[in-house]
């Protein structure tokens, strides 16, 4: 665990950004370090196959992802905050960019790390592999016509035709894939269950092996494990994507009917497409990236559009979209040649929970604050989700619909352990006032929705578009005057800037 006094330095250097008016510091260097490129990044020549797929891009996707994150950005901060150079694992190219930045390196603590993290991949790796060698020998099931939800959980699965989560959307959905018997997911310690003449069941998320293949697998996989091993020091990246390797083989040795005829992966993971899916494109499955939120930019300023996280490395062959905002939002990063297809909102999760609330409600969504240690390693470019700003959303919408006897249906995005005490204790006091209704978090928004006559949301919430997709008055509401009117990211929803306006929404609709 963190000690004080590094917390204490890393909010100090986060201060000093933000003193400074470079709160977009760190999101400028996550940008131009997942834009260099890296050298020397054959992991197998010719081996254990060729696929029509960049090598270095995906160890940049994969890299941003492992390094570029959380402990990166505490890693800058805690540098400033105690001006002392930067320490933590770094490929030589990315180094080399952040000192042309002017960023303090401690180069040989770098290396070292670096060498230090590559063997901690390369070990992590060699566990994977045997666990998928262990799951094979071990898995009973047979799949044939089926489709894959990665990354999901328990409230992903359906349990009544009723719930609004994504797996029952994907079987709405026009555009699936028809006669499937079974769906596979990756929602761990659930048993398997039957659905609407559907088998529901957890694996792995790659195909099964059988007989001879599993053999190959294991001689195949402790070859690979040694060689990269060897060469460690000389080709570093086949030991870093040696658990991505591992996958890749198990794909090109299955048969192709063991793979799933759709592989769905959602937006919470847009950077790095593991590199077996294209394996598994190649052999005929679909892989298709799903959108479940559309709050996926930075804000506009008063100087125009900020930088944005590197969603320049996304190299998805199939998006699901929910409208032609985030359609024409893909467009602006896109290098590669991709269909993307305009489907409406997609549900993501629900508690099949039922709620009881008056017709003469107004559903209002928010976005909770995180804790101080949270938030500063967030490496966001601006100050919006913040305690002050979240109490003075809630507490002007609760002051105006109380004025209008109207009652506000709250729910919070999610359960959340990090949020922030002052935003908790506001909450304790909304709840005790007449004209205010909590909301279980776990229920569905297009639920509280459907229950209530009217939508107010914090920008840029998906909220806003499932309710005037469900033909309710929906607006945004940005009490700080930080939110720019003609921001695209709005997706065409109105922005209500003050209380007056909001005063003159709510009495137009009540």
């Amino acid at each position: 665990m963190m000690n004080k006094k590094r917390k204490g330095l890393i909010k100090k250097g986060y201060k000093q950004l933000k003193n400074d008016n470079k709160l977009d510091f760190l999101l400028k260097l996550v940008d131009i370090l997942s834009r260099t490129k890296l050298n020397n990044t054959i992991v197998l020549k010719g081996f254990p196959c060729k696929h029509d797929f960049n090598t270095e891009l995906s160890i940049r996707q994969f890299l941003t992802v492992r390094v570029l994150g959380y402990s990166f950005n505490k890693a800058i901060l805690y540098s400033i905050g105690a001006n002392k150079p930067l320490r933590c694992p770094l490929p030589k190219e990315w180094r080399s960019a952040l000192i042309k930045q002017e960023v303090q390196v401690d180069r040989l603590s770098c290396a070292l790390l670096w060498q230090g993290y590559v063997f901690l991949l390369w070990a992590y790796g060699v566990i994977q592999g045997f666990k998928s060698i262990i799951y094979l020998i071990n898995s009973k099931k047979i799949l044939r016509e089926y489709v894959f939800f990665h990354d999901i959980g328990k409230d992903s699965l359906p349990t009544n035709s009723k719930t609004y989560n994504i797996v029952n959307w994907y079987l709405k959905w026009k555009g699936r894939v028809k006669n499937v018997d079974t769906i596979a997911h990756s929602a761990p310690n659930l048993s398997d269950y039957k659905y609407n003449n559907l088998q529901v069941f957890y694996i792995d998320g790659l195909p099964n092996l059988e007989g001879i293949q599993i053999a190959r697998y294991f001689f195949l996989q402790v070859y690979l494990i040694f060689y990269s091993l060897f060469f460690i020091f000389i080709k570093p990246y086949s030991a870093i994507l040696l658990g991505e390797l591992l996958k890749l083989l198990r794909v090109n040795l299955a048969n192709d009917k063991e793979l799933a005829r759709d592989y769905l992966f959602h937006s919470s993971g847009p950077y790095y497409r593991p590199i077996w899916t294209y394996a598994a494109e190649d052999k005929g499955s679909r892989i298709l990236f799903y959108f479940y939120s559309t709050n996926t930019e930075n804000f506009k300023t008063k100087s125009g559009y900020p930088i944005q996280r590197p969603r320049h490395l996304m190299s998805w062959s199939h998006y699901l979209v929910w409208d032609k905002f985030q359609t024409d939002f893909l467009k602006r990063f896109g290098h590669h040649k991709s269909i993307i297809e305009e489907v409406g909102p997609i549900w993501t999760s629900s508690s099949g929970g039922v709620i009881d609330v008056s017709l003469n409600s107004i559903a209002v969504f928010d976005v909770t604050p995180n804790n101080e240690d949270v938030y500063v390693s967030l490496g966001l470019g601006s100050e919006y989700y913040t305690p002050k700003i979240a109490n003075q959303f809630l507490d002007d919408i609760y002051s105006v619909l109380e004025k209008n006897d109207v009652i506000m249906a709250h729910k919070i995005k999610r359960k959340n352990k990090n949020a922030h005490e002052e935003y908790m204790q506001n909450l304790k006091k909304l709840k005790k006032q007449p004209n205010y209704i909590e909301i279980d978090p776990d229920i569905d928004a297009t639920q509280v929705i459907k229950k209530t006559k009217a939508c107010i949301s914090m920008p840029f919430t998906s909220t806003a578009l499932i309710a005037k997709h469900e033909g309710r008055p929906s607006v945004f509401y940005d009490p700080s005057g930080i939110v720019q009117a003609d921001d695209r990211a709005a997706h065409g929803i109105p922005i209500l800037v003050s209380i007056d306006e909001l005063q003159q929404w709510v009495e137009g609709i009540n």
